[in-house]
This record gives structure tokens, sequence and C-alpha cells, in this order.
């Protein structure tokens, strides 16, 4: 059996006519009659959409393979009865059937749409970057809602963009950071803090005597960190934790002075 007979068994199978094969391929019914005729072969996308339509494979239209065998799809009763009555109505009957499909399946298309669309996380990314480097005034709080996926963690309540390179190699300037606020710190979490009206992303250390170091994390920016005494009259607003995925060490620059 050559490719041309094979297509014709497919279709009669299938009960379907050489336009509705056409129309399902987005093909003309010569293009298929020329096919059938063997006068003509078709593209490899149009071998691709015919084996899809007609729910066997590539290999069996071409008569690579020869298993007889057509994957059919499972059609129920009322479906068998739907496309009996359709058939059974005139030109202007089955186009107002494909109006309606057509309506319909934009109807639900859109629903799909508006459920995926509901199931995506926003949080808010502050425009004011956070100084991993030296202090950036804080002119506002103002943000805009951007989606997250799920490689953003599950936990984090706002973004932010770090600014400098004192927290290399961890973070680079102008990286996103995702951040958890209400969050307790222990020494050594990145945090986001405000220092009179200045913002900063730093590592976190007290003392015992409870005198706050926002550390840098990259030695040749040491001289970036932020000392606050205990009896300082500063005003230090912990923002959140920086989330990174791991927990990072104080740098040897640091606790070497310890």
């Amino acid at each position: 059996m050559e490719f041309h007979e094979r297509l014709r068994a497919l279709r009669t199978q299938a009960s379907m006519t050489q336009k509705e094969l056409g129309d399902l391929i987005g093909v003309s019914v010569v293009t298929v009659r020329n096919w059938e005729a063997g006068t003509k072969l078709p593209s490899m996308a149009a071998i691709v959409a015919l084996s899809k339509t007609l729910h066997t494979t590539a290999d069996y239209i071409l008569c690579i393979e020869n298993n007889p065998v057509v994957h059919t799809m499972p059609i129920s009763r009322s479906e068998s009865k739907l496309l009996t009555d359709y058939r059974s109505l005139d030109r202007y009957g089955q186009k107002s059937v494909e109006v309606v499909c057509a309506i319909e399946k934009l109807r639900v298309e859109e629903t799909e749409e508006i459920k995926r669309r509901s199931k995506i996380r926003y949080i808010p990314k502050y425009s004011t970057p956070s100084a991993a480097g030296y202090s950036v005034p804080l002119d506002g709080d103002e943000y805009e809602l951007i989606p997250v996926d799920e490689t953003v963690p599950h936990d984090a309540d706002f973004a932010t963009v770090a600014h400098g390179n004192s927290m290399l190699p961890y973070i680079h300037d102008g990286d996103t950071v995702f951040v958890k606020k209400d969050c307790e710190l222990d020494v050594g979490d990145v945090g986001i803090f405000i220092v009179n009206g200045a913002r900063y992303c730093k590592q976190y250390y007290i003392d015992e005597a409870r005198n706050l170091t926002l550390v840098s994390a990259n030695p040749d920016l040491r001289e970036s960190n932020v000392y606050i005494s205990a009896e300082s009259d500063a005003t230090v607003i912990c923002c959140g934790k920086v989330l990174l995925g791991e927990n990072i060490p104080l740098p040897d620059y640091f606790t070497e002075g310890l």
C-alpha cells in the first residue's frame, strides 16, 4: 500500500470527507484530493497534522510501519450522537453549530486563563534600592506588584534591588533580593535595615553589649560597615531577612577582630 492509498483508507475509516479533513488541518479540498490521487505529496508539517487528526503515527501514514492499529480516541455515546446530528444538518445548521462551538471554546479558554492568573502570586518590589555598599537615602516607599513563580521562596513578602558590591560574592550590584519581613535575625543573617532614613543590605551582628554592626561580606568594602552603639540614639529599623537559600558566615576580616 502506498501513501495515497493509506491516507484515503484512514480518512474513510474516520468517516470524513476530503473537505472535512482539509478543514481540520488547514488545507484546501483540492490539496487533499491531490494527495489521495498520488499526484502530490504533503510536507512534513502536513504529515504531522494528518497523523494527529487521524489518530495514528506519521510512520504508519508514510508506510514506514505496517501496524494497522489506528490509535483512536475514545468517543462517548453523546459525542457520537452529536456528530451524527451535525452531519444530518444542512450547511446553514452546521455553520450555526460551528459558531456556537467557537464561542463556547473561547469562553472556556478565557475562564481557564482567569483561573491561571488567579494562581499567580504577586509581591511588592520597592523602587528604592537597598545599599550593599554605602547608604542610599530612603526617598519613599514606592513599589510595583510583580508576579513571582515557584523559584521565589514561598515566604518572601517583598522584593528590593541591591545597590553596590559590599555583599559580594553572595549579592551583586543590581540583584533583586527577596525578603521575609517580621523575622528575627540570627548573627550572620543578611537583612534589610533602615538607619536614620538610609537603607542597607548587610549582615547582622550584635555583641553582648547590644552594639550593632551591619557587616559587609566583601572585605574590600569593609569601610562601608555601619556601627551603631547601644547608647546611640540612631533610629534603626529591620525590614526583614534576605532569603538567600543558605546561611553565610561572617567574613574572616570581621571575626578576626572579635
